[in-house]
């Protein structure tokens, strides 16, 4: 298991790897906080919310569209190329099981709304 690395958001840690194809993350989310709009090129990645509830954004025509909210034991598809927004828009901490799997799952493969 990897150290933390501190996010604005919060943190996660990597928990497992299996070459460049398989990373397994935690990921938790402060109270009131999001990630970034992404989406990757090379990889999709399976969310299972762990604690807290999760709330779901992608774009659609380039506006925010609210895909849902998820609850403990709950998970999510994100494939890849596909935009999305993780958020915690509660006032008790998210935490999120990432299985990332792909042609490479490496932090580099994150493209940001704004930045394509």
């Amino acid at each position: 298991m990897s150290d933390k690395v501190i996010r604005p958001w919060g943190y996660y840690r990597v928990l497992h790897e299996v070459g460049m194809g398989v990373k397994l993350k935690e990921l938790t989310v402060e109270p009131g906080s999001s990630l970034s709009m992404q989406k990757h090129k090379h990889r999709s990645e399976l969310w299972f919310v762990a604690e807290g509830i999760a709330t779901l954004h992608t774009l659609v025509n380039d506006e925010k569209k609210h895909l849902g909210d998820y609850g403990l034991y709950q998970s999510i598809d994100i494939e890849n190329e596909e935009w999305h927004q993780l958020s915690n828009i509660q006032d008790f901490k998210l935490k999120i099981i990432e299985i990332q799997y792909g042609d490479k799952c490496i932090e580099e493969d994150i493209v940001r709304k704004g930045e394509q």
